[in-house]
């Protein structure tokens, strides 16, 4: 069982470490745009942006979860069948 949780906790810190290369990407992509459209004379939307962080900080923490659960779904599952005997 430990070495269950053990995999679980290096695939959930690897897959968090990947969505948030991703969402690191996103954001980037998003502030240059914005940087742009201030250069340009427009407004950017704060409420956009703060969608965007939120929206990230909840994929990396989904991405995160996954793997425990999988583990923990799988666990109870064999757990709770019955020995036929």
């Amino acid at each position: 069982m430990v070495a269950e949780k053990n995999t679980a906790f290096g695939e959930s810190w690897k897959a968090m470490a990947a969505q948030a290369a991703l969402a690191n990407q996103a954001l980037a992509t998003s502030f240059f745009r914005s940087f742009l459209s201030v250069a340009k004379g427009k407004k950017p939307s704060a409420a956009a942006t703060a969608n965007q962080l939120h929206k990230a900080a909840l994929g990396v923490l989904g991405k995160g979860l996954a793997p425990v659960h999988r583990k923990a779904v799988a666990n109870a599952k064999r757990l709770s069948r019955t020995k036929l005997r």
